[in-house]
């Protein structure tokens, strides 16, 4: 239990009219019961030798402690011994780790198991980190990525040039190197420039990488390489990537998407003066089928008209009607 504090309000109600509630602010202060100082340990050293390092345990209440175990979850450092500084209240717990060939961090956790004064067994836990360094430290640690809106300046004339610094320097105070040469491997000739500046003689360096120029490519990736006079690592090596923008089409530009069509309802004419404007006709619903109702394909229900063959009619005979003559005035 870490040591934190702890504020709570309580609503006391009553039945006074005049102030029916009262609120009443708790604040304290939780003491725990191991303290651990450092919170977390770091094991820090170059790779290739061992790591070592410690933290101290003491009681943070009146009741006196004693460490019986200590433990590593990953088993990826050693108890190398408990040390009592003073009885029931302070100990030192010294921690080993093993060499590493291969430079890089690891975590873990350690696990102190403690009896109390009054019998009870409580446990606390300590971050651990073990960092095993190269004896060359470079910054920043990755990839090295000049993105497409920092080389879209070089198309700008009088912009400011495009270029990214890389600190190289020693990771323990006694090591001491020099930069013997500096290349850019599986990269078009002319794209990147290279120079150099010594900081600290012997101890620390900076690196500029500049893109010169602008490529077709929308990206070009290589490798940057740093050769010492270290032994124990000759060779630092950095990846570069660089993107840039399209070409522009031969029209003068990238040709933009169709916009979609908008249907266009037409508008009446404006009537004259003194005239009420003409009724727009409304447009007639279509037809619509009939409910469940597919062409082409038959329905349940639905009966398919039968065709009929038409039947022959025989001609009727007329009779020729008398017609009266007319009689004419003279």
């Amino acid at each position: 239990m870490r040591t934190e504090t702890v504020r709570k309000y309580a609503t006391v109600s009553c039945n006074d009219p005049r102030q029916p509630s009262i609120r009443l602010n708790i604040h304290g202060i939780l003491r725990q019961v191991i303290k651990s100082t450092p919170n977390a340990l770091i094991l820090r050293g170059p790779v290739g030798e061992p790591l070592s390092g410690m933290f101290e345990v003491s009681r943070g209440t009146e009741l006196g402690i004693t460490v019986t175990e200590v433990t590593v979850n990953k088993n990826q450092a050693d108890l190398d011994q408990i040390v009592e500084v003073v009885e029931g209240e302070k100990y030192q717990i010294h921690l080993t780790a093993p060499a590493a060939l291969i430079a890089g961090m690891t975590r873990d956790i350690v696990n102190v198991e403690v009896v109390c004064s009054d019998g009870e067994l409580r446990t606390t836990t300590v971050p651990l980190t073990l960092d095993h360094q190269s004896p060359i430290t470079i910054v920043p640690r990755g990839n090295i990525v000049f993105q497409r809106k920092e080389t879209e300046r070089l198309s700008v004339p009088g912009a400011a040039v495009v270029k990214k610094d890389i600190q190289v320097f020693a990771t323990s105070p006694g090591t001491r190197f020099n930069i013997k040469s500096i290349s850019i491997d599986d990269v078009p000739e002319g794209v990147f420039g290279v120079t150099q500046r010594v900081i600290r003689e012997s101890e620390r360096f900076v690196i500029s990488v500049e893109v010169l120029q602008s490529r077709p490519e929308r990206s070009i990736r290589g490798t940057l390489r740093i050769q010492t006079d270290l032994e124990g690592m000759p060779e630092l090596t950095a990846r570069l990537y660089a993107q840039f923008a399209p070409p522009p089409t031969r029209g003068g530009g990238a040709s933009l998407p169709p916009l979609p069509r908008r249907k266009v309802t037409p508008t009446a004419k404006p009537a004259p003066p003194g005239q009420k404007p003409a009724p727009t006709a409304k447009p007639s619903p279509s037809a619509k089928p009939w409910p469940g109702l597919k062409t082409g394909q038959p329905q349940a229900g639905v009966k398919k008209p039968v065709p009929q063959k038409p039947v022959p009619q025989k001609p009727v005979p007329q009779k020729p009607v008398p017609q009266k003559p007319v009689p004419q005035k003279p």
